[in-house]
């Protein structure tokens, strides 16, 4: 099977009645070539060789002359008051430079973990040993340590004005009319659990002034973002502030601004007069920098018997945290046409939720997807059929009517059997579908480009390459722009003193930076043309871009400069003189060229659709679910890296296979503590448990760049799920399946057929 295909729109698998979408505007001045030399094709990432060797400086390998080391002081408790705290042993305890209390007598924390102080010392020791000196009193009050607890009448009052918070009830159409019509109904309870982020990197920074100004190495997703958020948090002038990302690893979605631990490491770096490193931990990570919230969904839907939607009806609510939201989108892409929904956000003494991977969508995806498949069981269609049935109307951002096919062909969906493996043995195998959708438009990103007399092409922009490979396609699109190859372009990226460009998150990177490449080393190249020209003895308008030269060509051919695109290789007029790259830079003399350019509409999208499909075997004897392949059916407007677009679709799909059969936070019912935070028993994949992936990239670049790093990630989970209740024939309604919770709903059904 040719794994990691990319299949262009007009070939791929169409259903009946489906028709092509409309192309859309296309810049006018530096549109995409029709004709690409490099992007599209699989470039290998430019950085990889200094991450594999170890030379990439992480913000953890910073090291700074006369660095000292910060440590948090943290509550252990999930609501209590302080009633005392003595700091006066820590601070004379060897090798301590700086400490901050930020909590004063009476007031209170929220979950386990919170920030009561910090201190500085001259080793990570010393550090360490101070910490543990500092004399605290608390006042333990009642905690609340899931949502059931939350949400009972008689619960304690922990947050104001109370523990949850009702939203606004949707609906739509006629919902009596609607289970009035249906012949069959589903109704059940589905539930997602809480997922920590788990960045390989923990969170934190190195911080160092001079003077009144701050440089800080931060492991952050917004450089420009963050420099704002030491800004605000510091009161001092943005301009006194420079953020420096030059590798990170991972955040996915949790490392948007300095935080608290930033924040207190620029203030201990300032009373200490000296450089400060403050890196977290692997339990203040999972207490402290957020996490995906949980979801809770009790729902009623019906089916007319001739397999379309009719009613949907839901409670849901779930659990952000301390005082922090839970919604979710729900039903999630299929249509109901008579829908209603009251959400309720409930609040424990946990930490917070931020936004991860696909913020939401995960859950809506699994709730609706699961109910699919029962939905489906119901009127005794195929699952995909059924899907295909009750999708929403094709367009450019909702493709699935297309995609659903093409998956199904390359997972073997026809030797699918019905629900519950009827071969003898305790392996039983199984597959299940599901469906993603997700914006992954951006806007804002800017740029500087200069050409120097020797050829070198640099192009500095101030976003950040959080493992996604963004300097690869960055470099891509201005070596395509400019004819030259990837490795003779100058990526300078994450930092704040570089042109402004957005943070990474929602998918935006890809879609805000490379039109700012683009129009930016369009721009260059045309400077170039018009400093060069004289020397030439032509007119600008008659010099073109070739593949590492310059071509004049006939006064008479029609400017195909903006395309990237040589005279010959057009079709138009001949070539009449070719100078080589860098004697045509020559001509520059000691002056660069040297332009500013920006995000420009016609280059980029939003809207992606996608699908997957899941091959499981589950041993019902132990309860083990082995994933065995997972086909992923994804499209992202046009592909700049076939190789990178792939790899980001194979992490947002292992993260998937973790968050449904793998990960979770647990707390102690009794305290709120996280009985887990750890890399031991928090669970994840290991290599043996990733399965075989099978990506099929849809190429559209009619639509432009839009960004892919999420919606890769909403679908496994559901997809995983349904394959094991085509395997089992029992249904999970909740996410992680783990050995224990199948083995019981075993029980409960009696085995398998």
């Amino acid at each position: 099977m040719d794994n990691g295909s990319r299949i262009p729109a007009s070939g791929s698998r169409q259903v009946a009645e489906v028709q092509a979408p409309a192309r859309p505007p296309q810049h006018e001045k530096y549109p995409w070539p029709e004709k690409s030399r490099l992007l599209g094709t699989r470039v290998s990432r430019i950085d990889g060789p200094m991450k594999v060797s170890g030379r990439a400086k992480y913000s953890y390998d910073i090291v700074r002359p006369g660095m000292l080391y910060g440590r948090i002081l943290r509550s252990p408790h999930a609501h209590a008051r302080l009633k005392s705290i003595d700091a006066s042993a820590a601070e004379k305890a060897p090798g301590v430079k700086a400490l901050l209390i930020t909590i004063k007598p009476g007031e209170k924390v929220m979950f386990p973990g919170e920030e009561i102080g910090a201190l500085a010392a001259a080793t990570e020791q010393q550090a360490a040993d101070a910490l543990r000196m500092i004399k605290v009193e608390w006042e333990v009050l009642p905690a609340l340590a899931n949502v059931e607890q939350a949400m009972r009448p008689e619960a304690p009052q922990v947050f104001t004005p109370a523990n949850t918070r009702r939203g606004t009830a949707q609906e739509d159409g006629d919902l009596a009319a609607g289970f009035k019509s249906a012949a069959f109904t589903v109704e059940g309870t589905y539930s997602t659990q809480v997922q920590t982020h788990t960045s390989l990197e923990t969170h934190g920074c190195v911080c160092e002034w001079n003077g009144d100004n701050l440089t800080a190495w931060v492991s952050t997703q917004a450089v420009h973002g963050t420099r704002e958020g030491f800004a605000q948090g510091l009161k001092i002038p943005q301009a006194n502030v420079r953020v420096i990302t030059e590798f990170m690893g991972g955040g996915f979605g949790s490392k948007f601004g300095p935080d608290m631990q930033g924040l207190l490491c620029a203030r201990l770096a300032k009373a200490a007069n000296a450089p400060v490193k403050l890196m977290l931990d692997r339990k203040e990570e999972h207490l402290a920098t957020g996490n995906r919230p949980s979801a809770f969904a009790k729902v009623k839907a019906g089916v007319s018997a001739d397999g379309k939607l009719t009613a949907f009806d839901a409670t849901t609510w779930g659990t952000g945290g301390a005082g922090a939201g839970s919604d979710y989108p729900l039903p999630y892409i299929y249509v109901f046409p008579n829908r209603r929904r009251m959400h309720t956000d409930v609040y424990i003494n946990s930490g917070q939720q931020r936004a991860m991977r696909a913020p939401g969508h995960p859950q809506g995806c699994f709730v609706t997807e699961v109910l699919m498949d029962e939905l489906a069981d119901q009127v005794r269609m195929d699952p995909m059929e059924f899907r295909l049935k009750n999708l929403p109307p094709l367009a450019p951002n909702a493709m699935w009517a297309k995609y659903f096919p093409m998956g199904a062909e390359r997972i073997n969906w026809k030797s699918r059997h019905v629900t519950g493996d009827p071969t003898p043995g305790p392996i039983k195998r199984g597959l299940g579908c599901s469906a993603n959708r997700w914006g992954g438009a951006g806007t804002g990103a800017r740029a500087h480009c200069e050409i120097a007399s020797d050829g070198s092409v640099v192009m500095r922009c101030g976003t950040q390459d959080i493992g996604t490979g963004n300097r690869t396609i960055m470099a891509m699109v201005v070596a395509e722009t400019l004819g030259l190859e990837v490795p003779q372009i100058t990526i300078e990226l994450g930092d704040s003193h570089h042109p402004f460009a957005p943070g990474s998150g929602g998918s935006t990177t890809a879609a805000a930076v490379m039109p700012a490449m683009r129009v930016t080393a369009g721009k260059a190249r045309d400077a170039l043309f018009e400093r060069i020209a004289p020397q030439l003895g032509v007119a600008a308008t008659e010099i073109n871009i070739g593949v590492g030269e310059v071509h004049v060509v006939s006064p008479s051919t029609p400017d195909s400069s903006a395309s990237g695109q040589t005279a010959s290789r057009s079709g138009q007029a001949p070539i009449l003189r070719r100078v080589a790259w860098r004697d045509a830079c020559k001509m520059l003399g000691t002056v660069p060229v040297s332009v500013d350019g920006q995000w420009e509409r016609g280059l980029s999208a939003g809207g992606t659709s996608g699908v997957q499909f899941a091959e499981v075997e589950v041993d019902i004897e132990t309860g083990i679910t082995k994933v065995k392949k997972i086909v992923c059916v994804q499209d992202c407007g046009l592909v700049v890296d076939l190789k990178t677009a792939e790899t980001q679709c194979h992490g947002g799909i292992i993260s998937g296979v973790n968050y449904g059969v793998f990960e979770e936070r647990i707390l102690d019912r009794n305290t709120a503590n996280m009985v887990n935070p750890n890399m031991e028993w928090y669970h994840m994949a290991g290599q043996s448990d990733i399965p075989e992936i099978d990506v099929v990239l849809v190429d559209t670049p009619e639509r432009g760049v839009i960004g892919i790093g999420e919606p890769p990630a909403v679908a496994t989970a559901a997809a995983v799920a349904n394959a094991i209740r085509n395997a089992t024939g029992v249904t999970l309604r909740n996410i992680p399946i783990t050995p224990d919770k199948l083995l019981t709903e075993l029980e409960r059904a009696g085995g398998t057929n």
